[in-house]
């Protein structure tokens, strides 16, 4: 009897291991379908000329990121020049003209809204709901250029647009008064095995009204501890950092709080009493001169860019892209949204993940890395 109950149990653990491999084996087919699928539609997109706008997104985007390497291991060195040139933007040439810019002192700068011909833009006003709370939306309505534009946010002296756009949401602070306007500093800036910070709690700490992320920093395959920058950084008329290009791509507030843009060197910086910088391309608008774009114009990822106008109006600007239905906006987009807000300056800066807008310590815009916000060496802080 016994003998016969460990044949039966022998035979149903038999059966069970049978059933589990047979189990086993229909995962194992299904992930490997799966794979192939991938592996064939990679394949499909990367090395037919059936997809050719998604290879050069591929391309352009991945070349933005901390890990190129996603492009050049698809793609030769030719083949990728050949997209980043015809996708390029020619930035325009020259700097600021100083005397283009009249900027407000404290006591004018009550209002925003105006342009650089000192005209608001036309609107065709929808009405909503309206409501005495600052950050609250008081007004959607539509802007000459086609924009649908709410005011999230608007006090004396400043104000912040969303625009919700096919593929991006943008965000547009406005201060009237560039005086406001400064470079922060990371709590840790520079200092060997620290880390830079997060904009929520740089603007927290140091007590400004709002802010957006700066200029880049060294963040080799994505691990970079975020206080190190790159190209240059210069606070209080201080050269903190410079590397050894002869010429930096200056995005800088001078004296009078006009954004200085030009190629400079180091002696020049000072020489042109540039008293908070950072250096990033490309340049978008010079003296009313918008850049040339073509193709995908450095294609479409989440940006932020900085302008001001003729009346010394600081505009600063965020799109969120990389997500679930928003790609983002290519630097024609950037430019677009400056130039409808009366930009005779503008300039992009660093974009990617780096994306960050924040409003009395709180995030306000989404970005597209899994952890949040990144650590940043600097940012343009609103006081």
């Amino acid at each position: 009897m016994a003998k016969h109950i460990r044949t039966r149990r022998r035979e149903e653990k038999s059966s069970i291991g049978k059933r589990v491999l047979k189990i086993l084996k229909w995962v194992g087919i299904g992930i490997g379908g799966i794979l192939a699928v991938i592996v064939i539609g990679f394949l499909t997109v990367f090395y037919t000329p059936f997809f050719p706008k998604a290879r050069t997104q591929y391309v352009l985007m991945t070349l933005h990121t901390s890990n190129p390497w996603l492009a050049t291991f698809f793609f030769s060195q030719e083949t990728i020049d050949k997209i980043v040139e015809d996708n390029r933007v020619e930035a325009p040439v020259g700097s600021t003209d100083t005397g283009m810019i009249k900027t407000n002192s404290p006591s004018d700068a009550t209002t925003v809204g105006t342009t650089a011909t000192g005209t608001a833009p036309a609107v065709s006003e929808t009405p909503t709901t309206v409501t005495t709370e600052a950050t609250t939306v008081t007004t959607s309505r539509t802007t000459a250029g086609g924009y649908h534009v709410s005011t999230i946010y608007e006090d004396a002296g400043m104000d912040i647009l969303q625009m919700n756009e096919s593929g991006y949401v943008a965000r547009l602070i406005r201060v009237k008064d560039p005086s406001r306007v400064k470079l922060g500093l990371c709590e840790n800036f520079m200092v060997k095995g620290k880390y830079g910070e997060k904009l929520p709690n740089m603007c927290a700490r140091v007590g400004a009204k709002a802010g957006i992320n700066a200029g880049g920093f060294q963040d080799p395959g994505g691990r970079g501890s975020g206080n190190f920058p790159t190209y240059l950084c210069v606070k209080d008329y201080k050269i903190l950092y410079a590397d050894d290009q002869q010429k930096h791509n200056v995005i800088g507030f001078n004296k009078d709080n006009i954004l200085v843009l030009g190629q400079f060197t180091n002696d020049e910086i000072i020489k042109n009493n540039i008293r908070d910088a950072v250096a990033f391309k490309p340049f978008l608008i010079i003296n009313g001169e918008k850049a040339k774009f073509y193709g995908a114009a450095g294609g479409t990822d989440p940006r932020a860019a900085i302008g001001q106008t003729a009346d010394g109006t600081v505009l600063l600007l965020t799109i969120d892209g990389r997500q679930l239905g928003m790609e983002g906006g290519s630097m024609r987009t950037i430019t677009d949204i400056m130039w409808e807000y009366g930009a005779i300056t503008a300039a992009n800066l660093d974009g990617g993940s780096s994306t960050t807008m924040v409003l009395d310590g709180k995030l306000i815009n989404k970005t597209c890395g899994p952890a949040g916000p990144r650590f940043l060496p600097n940012a343009w802080l609103v006081f």
